[in-house]
Formats: C-alpha cells, structure tokens, sequence
C-alpha cells in the first residue's frame, strides 16, 4: 500500500473517532455513541487507534498540568498577562499536534472534573456475553445470586427467523414480559434480562478515586410489521449489600443509568449497539445489569386495557459486554517529567 494512502486513511480514522467521542462525551449523543461502539467493536484498527489516542490525550494533559497551562483555562487579568510562547507538548508527535485544538475542546467542564488531578490507571473486562456456554437464563425475575442471568421468559436460540448471531452460534430471545411466579396485579411491558456483579473489589482498589462501569448490548428483531416499534434498553444500577427486588429497586438503588435506541430498526441483518455508563457511588457493592425490549404504546391504549404482559414474537439480545474504568487520586506531578 502507498505510505501516503495509509497516512491519510490512518488521519481519517482519527478525525472520525474523535468527532463520535466529542459528540458522545460532551454532547450525549446516543447515535455517535451507538457509531462509536460499533466502529470500535467491528474495526481493530479503530480500537488500537482510539488506545493511542487516549494515551495520547492522558499524556497532552499530564504536560499541561506539568507546564501550568491548565491556568489558561481560567480568565486571567490583563495585567497579570504574559508573552505567549511555544508550549514543549507542541514538540509531541504529529497527530497530538493536529489533535491539540480538539483536545482543548475536551477540557470541558466533564474534561477538568473527569481527569485534571486524576489518573486513568486501567480498564477491566467484567463480563463479554456471547451465550456460546453456560446455562440458559433463569425465569425467575430478579437474580438473587452473584454472575447468573435471570429476569423474564427467553431461551438460548441459534439462527432463525432471518436473524444470525451476531458472535457465535447463540443467542437470547426474549419471549415474553414476566417471569415464573410474577404477580399478576398490574401489566407490565418490558421484558428484562439481568445479571449482578460484585464490584467492591474495584472500589478497594480505586481507593477514593473513580470508578466507572460501562455496558453494552446488542439488539435485533425479526422482520416487525409497519405498526410495531420497540425499543432497545440498557441500565447500570448501582447498589448496596442486597439484592434487589422489583420493589425496592428503585428506592435502595444508589444511582443507575440508561441507555437506549428508540426505535429499532425493521432489519433483521442489521445489528444495533446500546450503551450507557455510570459512576459508581463509594458505598457501591454490587451493579445490576438490565437489558431490555418494550413496545412502544398502541395509540389510544390505557394502562387498564393494557393485557398483563406483552408476547415478543423474535427480539433478540447477542454480545453484552460490562468493564469498569479505575482511576486513583494522584498526588501533583507538576515537577515529574513525562515517562
């Protein structure tokens, strides 16, 4: 291949993740975020670049704090003013050079508080959930144990009705929106598959600092008629020492966080990512995870005609994925050179 040709492809693909990450950072833009994991899942070229690019920005960063630019972020008086004069990260590599404009306008509020005194130390995987191995999904609601599926009918499925796993050969349908043993004292629409991790481990290590957790998952549906829509959900629920259960969900929860693709496609070739993230709060000891399908509301339609549960006749669930981001407190390193 022509250098030159590589050069600019390889110039392209930075530009393109660093607009999907501005948009989806800063702006929350669910469709560059949903791009974004996709670009990054699919494409091994993008997830080795956007490693050096946050290495890159970590780096461009821990220079500014080193230099004191970080001041240039707060209004300074005119007469406390000086000369401007080429900063030493303008001697970095070119594509910190050309990205430098880009990464001030990630100095954002999100940017200053996020990492600005702070380390981004490492990631780790919590779970990457094809379905090729383990047991089917419990149908028995709320898991009340640590690392099992539950939630509402489904079962482990190959190919069928025109929709491929997206890895593997499995995958999950979700039947139906309650579960084994469900009060039947009000309707419900939402067909949900859950799993709780123990994550106390990670906030002993951050040791005061931040900890984030990310889930992803991946939606599709067979061949819906023009008057059905449905949404795609994912949901972080940070909590406490007990397992939840749909009652005290939402009163003992410490914090939670949605992501979600409204509305899904007609597509079965097509697959659709949704993701959200969530900072755990410090008393944090375990994280629910919830994916979810629901109709969208036929028009006209009221709660007391609502039936007590919604069929889902092909919606299916392939690839979750769940990591969390440790940083720990770091002391100034304002007289540290650069590694």
């Amino acid at each position: 291949m022509n250098p030159e040709h590589s050069s600019s492809s390889d110039r392209k693909l930075e530009q393109r993740l660093l607009h999907l990450l501005l948009a989806a950072r800063d702006t929350h833009d669910f469709s560059a975020r949903a791009e974004l994991n996709a670009l990054l899942r699919e494409n091994a070229d993008a997830r080795s670049t956007m490693s050096r690019l946050m290495v890159d920005e970590q780096a461009l960063i821990s220079r500014l704090r080193d230099d004191s630019i970080v001041a240039l972020l707060e209004p300074v008086p005119a007469s406390e003013s000086k000369p401007r004069t080429t900063p030493r990260w303008a001697a970095f590599r070119p594509l910190t050079t050309a990205a430098a404009g880009l990464v001030f306008g990630l100095l954002s509020a999100s940017m200053v508080f996020g990492f600005v005194g702070r380390s981004l130390e490492k990631m780790v995987s919590l779970l990457q959930e094809s379905f090729e191995s383990g047991p089917a999904p419990l149908v028995t609601g709320m898991p009340q144990k640590l690392d099992q599926w539950s939630g509402d009918f489904s079962e482990l499925v190959g190919e069928q009705q025109g929709v491929k796993p997206k890895d593997g050969r499995r995958m999950v349908r979700l039947l139906r929106s309650d579960f084994e043993g469900k009060p039947s004292t009000k309707p419900t629409r939402q067909g949900d598959l859950m799993r709780v991790i123990d994550v106390r481990p990670f906030l002993r290590e951050a040791n005061g600092g931040e900890v984030v957790t990310t889930l992803s998952a991946l939606f599709n549906t067979a061949t819906l008629s023009e008057t059905e829509q449905y949404d795609g959900a994912v949901t972080l629920w940070a909590l406490g020492p007990r397992f939840p259960t749909e009652e005290n969900l939402m009163e003992d929860a410490l914090a939670h966080s949605v992501g979600m693709c409204r509305p899904l496609d007609r597509d079965p070739a097509t697959w659709q990512s949704v993701s959200t993230r969530l900072l755990l709060p410090p008393r944090t000891e375990m994280v629910l995870l919830k994916v979810s399908f629901s109709p969208k509301p036929d028009s006209g339609e009221s709660l007391s005609q609502a039936p007590t549960h919604v069929s889902f006749a092909g919606h299916f669930v392939d690839d979750v994925r769940a990591s969390v981001s440790i940083r720990k407190p770091v002391s100034n390193r304002r007289n540290q050179a650069l590694p």
